[in-house]
């Protein structure tokens, strides 16, 4: 067992974790949009401060190991494609914080949210989160482009091409086709992770199957 495998391993557990990071709030949503004229964003007022903790830590211990893996498949990659492996490792770099930043935000609001709402009239705080989407607008396409585009088109780019030295089945293993399954299965009433967690997931798999061929 070398390197490249254990953290996989490393990477399976860490991507449980993040893909975790939704759960506590998403199942209280879709309770929420169950009620007929339910505002859609006032489920916030009746969630504990404690799931909106929850969810961020889970995310924060989580996110590392996911970040891990893909440094080393960046590592791997670029034994074969200086180009690709540089390009996923400064991928990698730009989501490390972008994707941080994105879930304190989406924890963040719905904090303020349940603390403003009794001191402030609608339109005000509406207006107030409107200015904080304004800042947080860029960091969060940053973060998508990144974390779901970027890594993704790169990976299967070194696969194709053989710099991951992988079966092409392996092209599977990316938070694409993972969204595709659980967005399936949300369609069957199942309660599902969150699907860029179970992504990375997919991309942990992958390492420990490159690691093992070297």
């Amino acid at each position: 067992m070398n390197k490249y495998v254990v953290i996989g391993i490393i990477g399976i557990i860490s991507s449980l974790l993040a893909s975790l990071a939704d759960v506590p709030l998403v199942n209280q949503k879709e309770k929420y949009d169950q009620i007929p004229g339910k505002h859609p964003v006032k489920w916030w007022q009746d969630v504990t401060d404690k799931r909106f903790e929850l969810s961020f830590w889970l995310s924060f211990l989580g996110q590392p190991g996911t970040y891990l893996v893909m440094w080393m498949l960046a590592v791997l990659i670029g034994k074969n494609s200086v180009g690709l492996g540089l390009a996923l490792k400064i991928n990698t770099f730009i989501g490390c914080y972008t994707g941080l930043l994105c879930h304190v935000v989406y924890c963040m609001k719905p904090l303020l949210y349940r603390r403003l709402y009794k001191k402030l009239d609608d339109k005000e705080v509406e207006e107030t989160f409107s200015a904080l989407d304004m800042v947080s607008k860029v960091p969060m396409m940053i973060g998508f482009a990144t974390l779901w585009l970027g890594s993704t088109v790169i990976v299967m780019s070194a696969i194709i091409n053989g710099a991951l030295a992988v079966p092409k089945i392996c092209l599977l293993l990316n938070p694409v086709p993972s969204t595709l399954v659980l967005l399936l299965l949300k369609k069957c009433n199942v309660r599902i992770i969150g699907a860029l967690g179970a992504g990375f997931m997919m991309f942990s798999i992958l390492l420990m199957i490159a690691g093992f061929q070297v």
